[in-house]
């Protein structure tokens, strides 16, 4: 494991996120609060978890495969079309998996920010074209 996923695993641990926000990391504590220890090798593999959590998010969600399962009755765009109707929406589908829409424009949204699974946090999604870089 690098020291960088060392980092997210003890960080996921003691219940506390992080995300990138640009060129900076917005870290939140948990319940309790994060050691000091931990702080300071953020601080020292700052590059490492940027490259790796904005990877991460780049590899979250695959492409619109959904559009051969979800028909649409109501007469919305494809997913690949924007529709202000569905921007930053999360539905759950039957079988459990999750279909998000870009917060921007609502086509689908593969690159996902600041969700946490384990915790039921949702996150906002982009579509490649809204994508923060």
């Amino acid at each position: 494991m690098s020291a960088a996923a060392d980092i997210l695993h003890e960080l996921d641990t003691i219940g506390a996120t992080i995300v990138p926000a640009g060129d900076r990391l917005l870290l939140r504590a948990g319940a309790k609060p994060v050691p000091a220890s931990i702080i300071r090798r953020v601080r020292e593999a700052k590059l490492q978890l940027l490259a790796l959590l904005r990877e991460d998010a780049a590899m979250l969600a695959a492409t619109p495969k959904f559009a051969c399962v979800v028909v649409s009755t109501n007469g919305e765009p494809g997913l690949e079309q924007p529709c202000a109707a569905r921007r930053g929406h999360v539905v759950t589908l039957e079988n459990g998996a999750f279909l998000h829409f870009c917060c921007r424009c609502g086509r689908f949204g593969a690159f996902g920010y600041g969700m946490h699974l384990r915790a039921r946090r949702l996150g906002r999604w982009y579509c490649g074209e809204h994508r923060p870089t």
